[in-house]
């Protein structure tokens, strides 16, 4: 399906909306008066500049790829609305297979790209994209610029819910949650990165709401949760998973603090939901060999295929890495952990981020590597009862570490890796940008 993505009916709605969102930004930016709102204008801008860097670098530079094959799935789904409503919602809820393709589509609506199509997750970004299409016009552009906003707004929602606790540095939180130049690159377009990333903010957001048990917002916030779990869950449901347990061990913290004030109370309690979560992982990983291990633990299969390909196929030339030889059982993942969590956060390192594509990458860890020597070097233990003692900490270094960990042993290619890690780098930056206890006590009276 060939399309001028710099038509004028392409071209027109994409202004439209951007006059639209720049409209709409302005009247919201109302309800953040002061410090905050000086935030909200330059994180919409940073979004809708670099989703377009995103949409042109797919159009000029790769004249192809993922995005461009989620929206002609996008347009083949809108057509089909116009030519039976019916079967469009019915397709919006059916497992796409390969016979199911001729039931659905025809010359006239045209055919989705076949690799999107057998693939259900991928195949969802095109029935979600495709509901904002129809107010977009079918304009790739437009689409894009909408997505971004959405985007744009769930970041700012945990920024300024963060912010309010006071426990971070609000330049760093503003960087990590609102201006992270490679997290703004890779999940502000049409992706499944995008909506795994707002997935993934809006989960924590609702989840902490749900947490303090904000009663006029709590229905809200469990309805919201639940939306943004299916959604993160069919698009790629180790996020989900992750996201969960990190915000399960952040809740032992609120339990704690709910049955008693006492210090000991409080390791008590956490202490006896790390002995049942390592019962059920033992239960879980149990096995007598690495066959069976990997036979029972799909995510670990693949792990084990992907490392094995990317070590001995040459076609991925130097884009890739390796932690080393892993013998896939409980044991063997443990010694691989340290090299597979220092992949996922640090990697690649400055020196092997030369390329265009990846030198802003390189750039961040360096400035990870610098904040993490800032987090060691001043307060640490200060730093360290703010993470037992503050909820939304614990959750960052419980996110972190177990999503680089699975990020740094699955990805094998950096180009996957700068995407899959995404969501944990702005936690990365809460967790190390803990206000040093000399700081907070010249801000709090």
């Amino acid at each position: 399906m060939e399309t001028n993505y710099f038509s004028l009916f392409q071209l027109l709605p994409a202004l439209l909306w951007l006059m639209i969102i720049l409209v709409v930004s302005q009247i919201r930016k109302g309800r953040y008066p002061g410090e905050a709102g000086k935030y909200y204008m330059y994180n919409v801008y940073v979004k809708l500049f670099f989703s377009l860097a995103f949409a042109l670098f797919y159009i000029l530079a790769l004249h192809g790829g993922d995005t461009i094959a989620y929206f002609e799935g996008t347009t083949t789904l809108n057509n089909l609305f116009l030519e039976d409503p019916g079967l469009y919602f019915e397709q919006l809820f059916t497992t796409p297979t390969d016979q199911s393709m001729s039931q659905f589509f025809n010359a006239r609506t045209g055919y989705p790209p076949r690799w999107i199509y057998r693939e259900p997750e991928g195949f969802l970004v095109c029935k979600i994209t495709s509901v904002l299409s129809f107010f977009t016009f079918k304009s790739f552009l437009a689409t894009t610029l909408l997505l971004s906003y959405f985007v744009a707004s769930a970041s700012f929602k945990l920024f300024t819910q963060v912010r309010s606790m006071n426990i971070v540095r609000e330049g760093y939180l503003a960087i990590g949650l609102l201006f992270l130049p490679s997290v703004n690159f890779w999940c502000t377009g049409i992706s499944k990165d995008s909506l795994v990333y707002i997935g993934v903010l809006l989960l924590v957001h609702n989840g902490f709401i749900i947490i303090t048990n904000y009663s006029k917002k709590r229905i809200r916030a469990i309805i919201m949760f639940v939306i943004m779990a299916l959604m993160v869950y069919h698009i790629r449901s180790v996020v989900l998973y992750v996201t969960i347990l990190a915000l399960v061990l952040a809740y032992s913290s609120a339990i704690a603090k709910r049955v008693s004030s006492s210090g000991q109370a409080t390791i008590f309690i956490r202490f006896g939901i790390i002995i049942v979560g390592f019962f059920v992982l033992t239960q879980t990983l149990s096995s007598s060999s690495e066959s069976q291990f990997l036979e029972e633990n799909s995510i670990f299969q693949e792990a084990a295929i992907t490392q094995r390909d990317f070590a001995t196929n040459v076609t991925y030339g130097e884009n890739k890495y390796s932690i080393g030889e892993i013998e896939y059982t409980p044991l063997g993942l443990l010694r691989a952990s340290p090299l597979a969590i220092i992949a996922g956060i640090f990697r690649p390192f400055i020196w092997e981020s030369l390329s265009p594509s990846l030198i802003f990458n390189g750039l961040e860890s360096s400035l990870f590597i610098y904040l993490l020597y800032l987090f060691v070097s001043k307060d640490l233990r200060h730093k360290i009862r703010q993470i037992q003692n503050k909820e939304i900490l614990l959750f960052a270094l419980s996110f972190v570490l177990i999503m680089a960990f699975v990020t740094g042993l699955t990805s094998g290619l950096f180009g996957v890796l700068v995407r899959l890690r995404a969501p944990l780098l702005p936690f990365m930056i809460i967790l190390l940008s803990i206000k040093p206890k000399v700081e907070k006590t010249l801000i709090d009276p």
